[in-house]
């Protein structure tokens, strides 16, 4: 695995996201912290399997290929269906919006409708602050799944392991990916 950024960079390349991190902790009340652990993690873990992917991906959508439809792409490296999850229990709770976010008229944000996958995927490639905003409406639905709410400043040292574990992995519980992480909120944060 060619890996494209060193955790030096990956840092660089998070820390330098900060204003945007900070719009969406006032707007979804998403932790900057938070963000910038899955961020880091993520983005140092990208290589050039995932750009082959999105390579694939973006040109089987564009001349609407059959075939492998959907990967992991952004700096949040998010899944459109798993977007698409997240913007559903976004809109259902009152946090967010399809037209909101800018995606077309008429989105009706169906995880198996191919036309929903296509023009998710698109814009979370191409659009980084749409990327990061998805991520964190996935890390708020992952910790109500998980936890039963979604007051991620207030959530217990546990609770924030299995959302960060959630967001990686369909899970509940746990995972070395979790604690991976909450170890780079915790530098993050500062502890």
């Amino acid at each position: 695995m060619i890996r494209l950024y060193s955790a030096k960079k990956a840092e660089e390349i998070t820390e330098g996201l900060g204003g945007i991190l900070d719009q969406i902790e006032r707007e979804y009340r998403v932790p900057s912290a938070c963000m910038k652990a899955i961020l880091f993690r993520e983005i140092k873990e990208i290589d050039l399997a995932d750009l082959a992917a999105d390579c694939i991906v973006r040109s089987r959508l564009l001349s609407r290929l059959a075939g492998r439809r959907d990967s992991s792409t952004g700096y949040a490296q998010i899944f459109a269906y798993v977007a698409i999850n997240a913007l559903n229990f976004a809109a259902e709770q009152g946090i967010e919006n399809a037209q909101g976010l800018g995606l077309p008229a008429g989105f009706v944000s169906d995880p198996k409708n191919s036309e929903d996958i296509r023009i998710m995927w698109l814009k979370l490639n191409r659009d980084r602050a749409f990327n990061l905003r998805m991520a964190a409406l996935n890390l708020l639905a992952a910790s109500f799944e998980v936890n039963g709410h979604y007051d991620l400043a207030h959530s217990a040292p546990e609770e924030l392991k299995k959302t960060f574990s959630r967001y990686n992995a369909n899970t509940k519980r746990i995972t070395g990916y979790g604690e991976e992480v909450y170890g780079y909120y915790l530098r993050f944060t500062g502890s």
